[in-house]
């Protein structure tokens, strides 16, 4: 065993730990049928499940890890085998072990790539995607940190068939799946997702390859989240001058907050990229700064009117939020430009200034209930029946969700203390009482319930426990459904005294 790690998965003969991550470690480990290294990846089963449960999850994983396997293209990696360890009983899948760095630490490094080779990239990435969304496998989870560059430059996206497991595994939780950064609107309010939504992540990620920031930076997920669902990125061609509104056009149809305004497919965004580079030389590879003219011939950097991709449905003419624009061929496109462009500005000056006065002042995020609602006497006036035509009005919108937080513990006394967002809104002392005595010990048992107002959305929840010099604290994010009501289980307890977090 070497630092910490198995000597042996399955067959595989375990050598180092490469990383790890919400859903387990990943080895450099060998195949000693074949003679090859692999990397391993070990699933963790969710804590605290029972049998049933770590039954229908190892069902789940099995099922989308064969799902993986089928996938056969040279832009995704290559899962040889997947299987249970018969001695730790521990979930696992082999993949093919690839050289280079991934996108992420590219990015990091460089800051941004040229136009010419996050292009390239992106279109090899859509092209892997075809693929998998023909054969029924979305992703779910594009990011960079799941897309390897090998050395020859050729990109393949890592990580199929663990996504939705991790979704399903936390959602069951209350606590929230996906990168907020890359993930479309409708991951972000929990609903359906298919393959558009892959390729509205692979739109974030092409944004930032291109501009070298984020499409919808935060300093908080509440603020990324606010972006990605109510405002447009800045377009890459102001950004960065060298960027073509060629790029815009796709870049804004990628990231279409209505569905249904997206590209319809994976390929049409890769034709739609070669109408920009063309087909490509040396396997694909833009290798000059150069793109086709109006007249056929090359012009360095220009973007003049471009053929259409093959299937793309046409490229848009500006970068205005597809939410207002009507698709390509409606009779509604045959309006004046002028009278689109007056009505787009006013529209768009009313919804800013909508939006910078929600901004500016917007409600605390959550507050303390002190005082339960009185109830109604049987002396009131009785209320007026609504009319039987009508249904009674649904919820506002912004109805405050309530939050209880059960605190359980074994301390003589501390502090206990909850944040929503980095607000402070809870800073209890409490205490705790004698249960029985070992050995002159004293056993103690304490119970805390606090009751908040959480505004909807995502918010983060921060639990902290101060007691004599010591301090624990943990953090949880959920979504906050309007006029929901959650319940949140904190236990302090065993020997070092660890704080636990438990939806329920």
């Amino acid at each position: 065993m070497t630092n910490g790690s198995p000597e042996r998965v399955g067959r595989y003969q375990v050598r180092r730990e490469l990383g790890r991550g919400m859903m387990g470690v990943v080895y450099l480990a060998k195949d000693p049928d074949l003679g090859r290294d692999i990397a391993l990846k070990v699933i963790q089963l969710p804590l605290g499940a029972s049998d049933s449960e770590r039954a229908s999850f190892e069902q789940r994983f099995f099922s989308e890890a064969q799902s993986a396997a089928r996938l056969s293209h040279p832009g995704i990696v290559i899962v040889h085998d997947v299987g249970r360890d018969a001695n730790t009983g521990a979930l696992f899948m082999a993949l093919q072990l690839l050289p280079g760095r991934t996108l992420d630490t590219l990015l990091k490094d460089r800051k941004r790539l040229e136009w010419q080779e996050a292009l390239r990239i992106t279109r090899r990435l859509a092209e892997a995607l075809e693929h998998a969304h023909g054969e029924g496998v979305v992703h779910r989870d594009i990011k960079p940190a799941n897309i390897m560059i090998l050395p020859s430059g050729e990109p393949k996206i890592m990580d199929f068939g663990i996504a939705k497991i991790e979704a399903e595994r936390l959602t069951a939780t209350g606590q929230f799946i996906g990168t907020p950064l890359y993930m479309s609107p409708e991951q972000a309010q929990a609903q359906p997702v298919d393959g558009r939504s892959d390729i509205f992540s692979l739109g974030s990620v092409l944004y930032e390859m291109l501009t070298g920031v984020p499409a919808f930076a935060g300093e908080s997920v509440t603020r990324i989240l606010f972006k990605l669902m109510s405002s447009e990125p800045e377009p890459p061609s102001v950004v960065v001058p060298q960027v073509s509104p060629a790029i815009d056009n796709i870049l804004r149809r990628c990231l279409a907050k209505d569905v249904s305004l997206r590209y319809a497919n994976a390929q049409a965004l890769a034709d739609d990229i070669s109408s920009v580079i063309g087909p490509g030389t040396d396997g694909g590879r833009a290798t000059t700064a150069t793109v086709l003219g109006a007249g056929g011939t090359m012009a360095a950097g220009t973007a003049s009117p471009l053929p259409i991709g093959q299937g793309s449905g046409g490229l848009q003419d500006n970068w205005m939020s597809l939410e207002t624009r009507a698709l390509v061929g409606s009779p509604a496109r045959k309006r004046s430009r002028q009278a689109l462009m007056v009505a787009a500005s006013v529209l768009a000056l009313a919804l800013l200034g909508w939006l910078a006065s929600r901004w500016m002042e917007p409600p605390p995020v959550a507050r303390r209930i002190t005082e339960a609602p009185t109830p109604q006497t049987p002396t009131e006036a009785p209320r007026a029946e609504p009319s039987p035509t009508r249904s009674p009005p649904p919820p506002p919108a912004n109805r405050a969700a309530e939050l209880t937080i059960v605190f359980e513990h074994s301390l003589k006394g501390g502090v206990f203390l909850v944040s929503v967002d980095d607000l402070r809104v809870v800073e209890q002392p409490f205490g705790s009482r004698v249960t029985r005595k070992i050995v002159g010990i004293e056993m103690r048992k304490g119970q805390l319930t606090e009751t908040l107002e959480v505004m909807p959305g995502l918010r983060n929840i921060r639990v902290e426990v101060r007691w004599d010099d010591n301090q624990k604290s943990e953090r949880s994010q959920t979504f906050f459904n309007p006029g929901s009501r959650l319940r949140l289980k904190a236990k302090l307890g065993g020997i070092r005294k660890n704080l636990s977090l438990e939806w329920n």
